[in-house]
């Protein structure tokens, strides 16, 4: 039987706005999901992939009522739970983002883009135990994406299973070697596990495939200080502030190794670039003048 036809030119209106939303043309894209939707109102997914372009364009209300209105239409829609679960996470509503994601699940077990983001929100609110049994759920479904095993091991580290952890990491990038999260992670992992030599070494790699990523790169930073090595590290902050002038921590870090050379002047010049002083800041502000002479 052939279909009906304003279906098929809404399914086509949908395939459109689909392409065009991979290539990044928003507007586009909500062009092409509405016209399906003026066709079909009954689309559950032009709703859904209309919702998902206004999220990207941070219009989060707008989104939540069409995820909603999509789940009027077809309530079993995992991918649209789950989107609504999203976005209500990053409205800071983690109950209601729980919710979202975990329906989805329930509906589609095998929604593994749904079990990741649920194990990662379990993580962030520190239901460990829930974040493991996720991620594990998801590479059975997915089992060479070093995404998943990523954050598996990521979930090992915080539970203090160094080895576990680095195992399960070191697997993902036999699969996928330019991986830098997977790397940065790594490096934070052998760091809290002691192997410094390693750690610098995994880090690096990770800042050759990402070297704007500063989180990485100061955690380079406290590998280097803690094997003694304080010009490397010195060179690493500044190349931190090169990227991101104000970087609270490399600021702090330089001012620190500045006094360390009672170079109280620098110090002070790093420190007045800092917004927002707290006690620390002014704790070593007050060594800066004392290593000036000057009174504070």
């Amino acid at each position: 039987m052939e279909g009906h036809p304003h279906t098929d030119d809404a399914r086509a209106h949908v395939q459109r706005g689909a392409r065009l939303h991979v290539n990044g043309d928003l507007a586009a894209a909500c062009r092409e999901y509405q016209a399906a939707i003026d066709i079909d109102a009954s689309s559950a997914v032009a709703w859904n992939n209309l919702g998902f372009a206004r999220a990207q364009q941070g219009e989060l209300d707008e989104a939540i009522r069409l995820y909603e209105h999509a789940l009027e239409i077809d309530p079993a829609r995992s991918m649209a739970h789950a989107n609504l679960g999203l976005a209500h996470l990053a409205r800071g509503e983690t109950m209601a983002a729980l919710d979202g994601l975990r329906r989805a699940v329930q509906l589609d077990p095998r929604n593994t883009l749904a079990l990741g983001n649920l194990g990662r929100l379990l993580l962030a609110i520190g239901q460990i135990d829930a974040a493991e049994r996720t991620f594990r759920a998801a590479l059975d479904v997915e089992p060479r994406s070093a995404q998943l095993r990523v954050a598996l091991g990521t979930v090992l580290a915080a539970r203090r299973r160094f080895k576990d952890a680095e195992a399960e990491i070191r697997r993902a990038l036999d699969d996928e070697p330019d991986h830098a999260a997977g790397w940065s992670q790594l490096g934070a992992i052998l760091f809290l596990n002691h192997d410094l030599g390693s750690a610098c070494e995994a880090l690096r790699r990770a800042l050759a495939l990402t070297p704007e990523d500063c989180s990485t790169r100061h955690h380079l930073v406290l590998a280097l200080l803690a094997r003694g090595q304080r010009v490397a590290a010195e060179q690493e902050l500044t190349r931190i502030l090169g990227f991101e002038p104000g970087h609270r921590a490399a600021l702090v870090d330089l001012a620190v190794l500045a006094l360390a050379r009672a170079d109280g002047a620098t110090a002070l010049a790093l420190l007045d670039r800092v917004e927002d002083e707290d006690a620390r800041v002014r704790f070593y502000r007050a060594l800066a003048f004392d290593a000036c002479g000057w009174p504070r």
